[in-house]
């Protein structure tokens, strides 16, 4: 529309956008924009102001300022409102975004002074158009220097604005990628976080596995071993990466080979355990596998769910407990008591008693001495009399005094 020639404004106007310089937009979760128009007076007359209407352009061309007609304004002590089409007030015409400011309480439009403070009106949660260009702001002013003589209409004037295209985002802009806990117990949970632009994609991998999170700034998850947590993303047409480790106090594997020593500090938990050396553990050591030591092993505590298979000496201070089969090239030893039962059923214990407890027992060595409540001995040797030979008797125990020839067994 042709604008009437009532003269340029009486008070100077500049306008800053924030963030500065401004960019056009890369998509629709780019940052709200601002923009901070400073109104004042330069001149050296007091000017009077009733009502200044700020008009964006919208559309997505590369003079539109704006890609739709949305915002909020404010300004201390004035008034400042989106205009809706059909305002009785002065708007360009065609597609514009236009903010009314008044000054507050001035019902009767007597107007404000603006003299030496000026004032700054803010429009802000503005959506920037997508193609850059230089957009012009018009500015439509009701103002006088007599307040018994207003204008018949506003002046006017417009200020330019230039919207550059988005630069490539620097690698520095993405950081502090980190975990709120840096130490969890195993099936702990982490909580991933980082600083960077909303408008990248970005992947968080661990574990063998890639976990696209979009472009949140966020990612949880649980975690059962020590773990090296990696953000990607791509900026500049280059794949840029950033990690973090969080341990785990009582990790839990599913495989362990060590070709040296091991030593366990705090509990621990593999699937399979393989050690070339000495293991120590100063803690509970479960393994869901099999578990071969090479060396001398010193436990506190260690239980084996399959197969245990030790080359050398096996010493148990605490519990030992397998629920398969227990190898042992070398010595087993143990400081307390051995109990070993087969269907829930004790096949020989030590517990309560000075030897060994059986339901059964079967000798074929030259000696044997027995406690229990068996009725009667029966003997098998070679002398076919059936007389029981070379038998000597002390107190309730019997021992065999030749050479082995005859075999006995309790019924």
């Amino acid at each position: 529309m042709s604008e009437p020639d009532n003269g340029r404004p009486l008070l100077d106007y500049g306008v800053i956008s924030e963030p500065f310089p401004l960019y056009a937009t890369t998509g629709t979760d780019d940052p709200a924009t601002a923009l901070h128009i400073v109104v004042s007076n330069g001149g050296g007359d007091t000017v009077y102001c009733r009502e200044i209407v700020f008009s964006l352009p919208e559309g997505d061309l590369a003079q539109s300022l704006v890609r739709e007609d949305a915002g909020d304004g404010q300004a201390p002590d004035w008034d400042v409102v989106r205009l809706q089409p059909g305002t009785q007030t002065v708007v360009p015409s065609g597609d514009y975004a236009s903010f009314q400011a008044t000054p507050k309480g001035d019902a009767k439009k007597t107007g404000v002074r603006v003299d030496a403070e000026g004032l700054v009106i803010t429009l802000e949660n503005l959506k920037i158009s997508a193609r850059p260009g230089t957009a012009r702001i018009e500015i439509r002013e009701v103002a006088t220097t007599n307040t018994d003589k207003w204008p018949d209409s506003p002046r006017f004037t417009r200020l330019a604005m230039t919207k550059f295209p988005a630069p490539k985002i620097p690698v520095q802009a993405i950081s502090d990628f980190t975990a709120d806990n840096l130490e969890v117990e195993a099936g702990g949970s982490v909580r991933l976080t980082w600083n960077g632009p909303s408008t990248l994609d970005y992947t968080v991998s661990y574990g063998g596995e890639s976990q696209p999170v979009g472009k949140n700034h966020e990612h949880s998850t649980t975690i059962d071993r020590d773990t090296t947590f990696q953000l990607s993303y791509v900026t500049g047409g280059t794949t840029h990466c950033l990690t973090t480790t969080v341990t785990v106090k009582n990790p839990k594997l599913t495989g362990l080979e060590v070709d040296g020593d091991a030593t366990v500090t705090g509990a621990t938990g593999v699937q399979g355990l393989t050690v070339g050396g000495n293991l120590t553990a100063e803690q509970a050591l479960k393994v869901g596998g099999s578990a071969t030591v090479s060396g001398p092993t010193d436990l506190q505590e260690l239980t084996v769910n399959k197969d245990l298979g030790s080359k050398s000496r096996l010493s148990v201070s605490g519990a030992l407990t397998a629920d398969s089969t227990l190898t042992v090239g070398g010595l087993l030893k143990a400081n307390s008591d051995i109990t070993v039962s087969w269907g829930g059923t004790t096949k020989f214990t030590t517990d309560g008693a000075n030897g060994i407890r059986t339901p059964d027992i079967s000798v074929d060595g030259k000696s044997i001495v027995f406690r229990g409540d068996a009725s009667r001995l029966i003997y098998t040797g070679k002398h076919g009399d059936g007389k029981l030979q070379n038998i000597n008797y002390i107190g309730d125990s019997i021992y065999m005094a030749d050479n082995g020839a005859a075999q006995f067994y309790f019924e």
